[in-house]
């Protein structure tokens, strides 16, 4: 599948559950674009969800960390987030 692209609305919508997933820590899935560029390319991969609380936001790296069930941080860039949803 090819990269989506995101419009203005959907990130301000996911700007808006990031900040009240942090408040509440609620558990949120993030729908993650993952390139797999030996396909047709960079802009080529697949979707892969993560289910967990957001942990911290670095701004400077632009990543998420996002603890799980099991306990792992997972690290999440921003330029890889299709969809955050609180579950």
């Amino acid at each position: 599948m090819k990269r989506p692209v995101l419009d203005m609305a959907q990130i301000e919508d996911m700007e808006r559950v990031t900040c009240e997933a942090m408040e509440f820590n609620s558990t949120v899935q993030f729908s993650v674009f993952k390139p797999l560029p030996f396909l047709n390319g960079a802009d080529t991969g697949e979707i892969v969800q993560i289910e967990g609380h957001i942990h911290y936001i670095n701004q400077l790296k632009k990543t998420f960390h996002v603890v799980d069930s099991k306990r792992d941080t997972n690290l999440i860039k921003f330029e890889e987030v299709v969809e955050i949803q609180t579950i």
